[in-house]
């Protein structure tokens, strides 16, 4: 646009003013709109001055192309005060172009606001889900989520399904209960005659569905539970060979078709699942052999001779041995390495702090162990380290130190304690007492002043002596996802509680 303007002249010529379409944004029909609408605009007020308009108005109609002169524009397509209209359009869509910039900047401004708060809630939804994950991780139970009353003896050993939603439970009656733990209101099916007499432990071989029972009738005996829904009620082995009682089984990752088993007839025996035979028969202790634990290759067992034993199961070799307490082991566990940290802090032998020492016990596979029994208490020891065969490498006793240290003993049951479970984050330790008590105790916070240390949480609705309790642990690795929240325990009274 070169639209120019000049002062009028006392002569009243007018030059350069006017628009010209050499380098306009306008189309030729929109300039000859407009120079019209100015010569109408400016006839009212040259009415004294004509011949300036007429030198305006031939002025302005020269500037037009000859397609499109003044006179073809028809009149009422420049409507009255055409100009006047056109400038007051302009204001208004200024104004209104300033309303919606501003509405823009508030716009914009809470935009603003709004990100700033998405962002400050996904902060408080990560900070949540990381405390979420850090309380599944450490997950303890406050709530009682069922009472289960169907066996009609006391309940004896109670497991739960490593990775399907099922609760097993077994009782003095013989019988095997299955249960939903997503619907709690009646058992999924029983067997009611799974054993003749008191079923006494119930484990699952480590990557199956097989399940394992063993019974004061001397039996052992592995059922396939891949179809709960539609249960055969039938073993698919059964294992005998003791003469006695059979108090406890163990069985671990590493070794899953190896089966260990003990009995009232003092013996320990290490059973071949694929085949169902005897591979070895351990003595070592003089009386009822009550609980036993394995890691690898080393069983741990503790009896009413009052002692934890250590054995290096595949050469039958004795290799350590606990002694301290004055009445029965009711339990005895390995701790897992992942526990050593907390108890490394103790005071205990120097050479803890030896990193060939350490290098000696990861390879053993364990350090420590924790018993319960009926003195009431619980007791830590730190195991001794074998000395290694020269020519066979086996590990044999050692010579110079054979036992165990006892580093810390727990007081917190009024009378027996009858199990011990280690939490899946391996920061708590579980047990039950014949108190009708649950307690939970915190590895991370143990002391040498044993009267100071406190349970961190008790669960007592039970009212009665607790035989038994577990843990559901993870479905594989220690993420949220594999996390399930469930302990069950069971009782004198017949009863299977389930804590959420």
């Amino acid at each position: 646009m070169d639209g120019k303007r000049r002062v009028v002249s006392e002569n009243g010529i007018l030059q350069n003013i006017g628009l010209h379409n050499d380098q306009s944004i306008l189309s030729e029909r929109e300039i000859a709109e407009l120079n019209t609408s100015i010569l109408q605009y400016l006839k009212p007020i040259l009415q004294k001055e004509r011949h300036i308009y007429h030198i305006l108005e031939q002025k302005l109609i020269d500037t037009q192309s000859n397609s499109l002169q003044y006179s073809d524009l028809i009149p009422n397509e420049i409507s009255e005060n055409f100009l006047q209209k056109k400038w007051s359009n302009i204001i208004k869509l200024q104004k209104n172009l300033h309303e919606l910039e501003n509405k823009n900047k508030i716009l914009e401004n809470r935009n603003n606001e709004l990100m700033s708060v998405i962002n400050e809630l996904t902060l408080k939804l990560e900070t949540k889900s990381s405390t979420e994950s850090l309380k599944k991780i450490d997950w303890i139970p406050n709530t009682l989520k069922a009472s289960l009353k169907y066996h009609t003896a006391s309940i004896t050993a109670i497991v739960i399904h490593p990775f399907n939603p099922y609760l097993i439970t077994a009782s003095q009656d013989g019988m095997i209960v299955f249960w939903n733990l997503l619907d709690l209101s009646e058992p999924i099916t029983q067997i009611k005659t799974a054993h003749t007499s008191s079923i006494n432990c119930l484990k699952f071989q480590p990557n199956s569905s097989n399940l394992i029972s063993c019974s004061n009738d001397q039996t052992i005996k592995i059922w396939d539970l891949s179809n709960i829904n539609n249960l055969n009620k039938t073993p698919m082995k059964i294992l005998t060979g003791h003469e006695h009682v059979i108090s406890s089984l163990s069985i671990n990752k590493e070794n899953p078709n190896i089966l260990i088993s003990c009995s009232r007839d003092q013996n320990i025996k290490i059973w071949d699942l694929q085949t169902g035979w005897t591979i070895d028969n351990i003595i070592g202790h003089s009386d009822w052999v009550r609980c036993i634990d394995s890691v690898g290759d080393y069983i741990i067992s503790g009896s009413s001779d009052t002692s934890i034993r250590l054995t290096h199961w595949p050469s039958n070799t004795g290799i350590g041995l606990c002694i301290g307490n004055t009445q029965v082991i009711e339990d005895v566990k390995f701790l897992p390495l992942e526990c050593n940290k907390y108890l490394d802090n103790l005071k205990n032998d120097s050479n803890d702090t030896d990193i060939e020492d350490n290098k000696i016990y990861e390879k053993l596979g364990y350090k420590y162990a924790v018993s319960c029994g009926r003195d009431s208490l619980i007791k830590f020891w730190k195991l001794p380290k074998p000395e290694f065969n020269p020519i066979t490498g086996d590990p044999i006793v050692n010579s110079i130190n054979p036992y165990g240290e006892c580093i810390l003993q727990l007081k917190g049951h009024l009378t027996w304690v009858k199990k011990l479970e280690i939490h899946y984050n391996c920061k708590n330790l579980i047990s039950c007492s014949d108190d009708g008590t649950i307690k939970f105790w915190d590895l991370t916070n143990l002391n040498d002043s044993n009267e100071l240390i406190k349970p961190i949480k008790t669960l007592n609705e039970h009212g009665n002596f607790i035989n038994c309790i577990t843990i559901a642990q993870p479905k594989g690795e220690l993420i949220d996802d594999n996390i399930r929240c469930y302990l069950a325990s069971g009782g004198v009274n017949r009863t299977v509680n389930v804590w959420v």
